[in-house]
């Protein structure tokens, strides 16, 4: 059995993320309506991914700090209330700062909630309970194409504004269950002065020599990890932004939503079958096997057609988000004193820093067209499988 508060979280964890799962599908029809070009459609997707990351690692700091649970509710609401303006605006750099803002919400969100899923989780489950926490994250990525074609089927751009409903409700039901998450909190913070007071009385006298290196193991794993990653976010982001001008302009498929969503909702398998994966075998393990399935299924997903492209969206998919949860996990067994900062990192900072691929592809696009742009998506898994071997074995090496 999980605690029902992993499932709640991975239930906000959807509904803040299907707002992330809308801006792509929204994006043509606003490059359409504001006349940009491929690179600003890239700063679009930067502007998106990096305010909703960067300022994580700062949220994750204060985390461990103090307690901010009510950042939840709030961007939860923010999240979808961002996108609802774009659909009002007609400047870019309105536009802009739209999007920034339901990043901010979305940054609101995952430093608390993954904590908070950490900490009611079971150690010999920790795996698969941030899966869970995860896969809601992936479903949310998964309909938020299907619900912003929804929404565009009314009146186009002018009824995006649907898309603040979800988080509205969501906000309420978080703001209603505070004082028990505060409980939880509370809880935590108690337990950790006490453990902290015990291994001081029994660390006394011992030297330090051990301590230095495994402080410098773990501080060499969290660049790889965090290099990791960003590559896996630069081919993630890539394909997610440009499938819907790729596959019409070059393969002849006039309505390729359905392959954004399949490629998103494949992730939630992806992501059930990665926790477990990596509680019984290890993270790296994990995280090596992902890259050799990207590598060997996204380039045949940009260049073969009919129902193989389909099948490929689907493998695709579920291979790069295999290892979204063990990464988290890693990332906290790290820094098991920080698991708000670590949370932060991972699902923030180092996504973020995928995301200005998304920009720099958008400038090789417009000078040398998008089949490049697709082609160096298709070989660039092979560069995650080299800083995968590099980590440690997270089940021993560095604890």
């Amino acid at each position: 059995m999980y605690n029902p508060y992993i499932w709640l979280m991975s239930f906000g964890h959807m509904v803040v993320d299907t707002a992330q799962g809308v801006l792509p599908i929204i994006t043509p029809l606003l490059a359409d309506k504001l006349n940009l070009t491929f690179f600003q459609v890239g700063i679009i997707a930067l502007a998106s991914t990096f305010s909703s990351a960067i300022i994580q690692p700062v949220l994750g700091v204060l985390s461990d700090r103090h307690n901010i649970s009510w950042l939840m509710p709030l961007g939860l609401f923010l999240s979808g209330f961002g996108l609802a303006l774009t659909g009002m605006i007609n400047s870019y750099g309105l536009l802009l700062l739209a999007v920034m803002l339901s990043g901010i919400g979305v940054a609101g969100y995952h430093p608390e909630g993954s904590k908070l899923t950490y900490l009611v989780s079971d150690e010999a489950k920790a795996g698969a309970s941030m899966s869970i926490f995860s896969v809601g994250g992936n479903l949310g990525l998964g309909i938020g194409p299907v619900f912003a074609t929804f929404l565009l089927g009314f009146s186009g751009l002018d009824s995006i504004y649907g898309v603040v409903f979800p988080g509205l409700f969501a906000a309420l039901v978080f703001l209603y269950l505070l004082p028990r998450f505060n409980k939880i909190l509370r809880a935590h913070l108690q337990k950790e002065k006490t453990e902290k007071i015990e291994d001081k009385e029994i660390g006394e006298g011992k030297t330090q020599t051990i301590d230095s290196h495994k402080e410098k193991t773990r501080k060499s794993s969290l660049f790889f990890l965090l290099l990791y990653v960003a590559v896996r976010s630069w081919v993630h982001a890539g394909l997610v932004y440009f499938i819907p001008f790729y596959f019409p302009a070059f393969k002849n498929i006039a309505e390729p939503e359905y392959l954004v969503s399949i490629f998103l909702i494949a992730g939630v398998i992806g992501t059930l079958l990665g926790g477990p994966f990596s509680d019984r075998f290890g993270g790296r393990k994990g995280l090596v096997i992902s890259m050799i399935v990207s590598v060997l299924s996204v380039y045949p997903f940009i260049h073969l057609s009919g129902f193989f492209v389909p099948v490929f969206a689907f493998i695709a998919g579920t291979a790069l988000v295999s290892t979204f949860s063990v990464t988290v996990v890693y990332g906290q067994r790290l820094l098991p004193d920080n698991i708000g900062l670590a949370s932060g990192l991972v699902l923030g900072f180092a996504v973020g820093m995928g995301s200005i691929g998304v920009s720099v592809l958008g400038v090789i696009a417009d000078h040398f067209g998008l089949p490049l742009v697709m082609n160096i998506l298709g070989f660039l898994p092979a560069a995650g499988i080299v800083v995968a071997l590099v980590l440690p074995d997270d089940r021993g090496e560095f604890k």
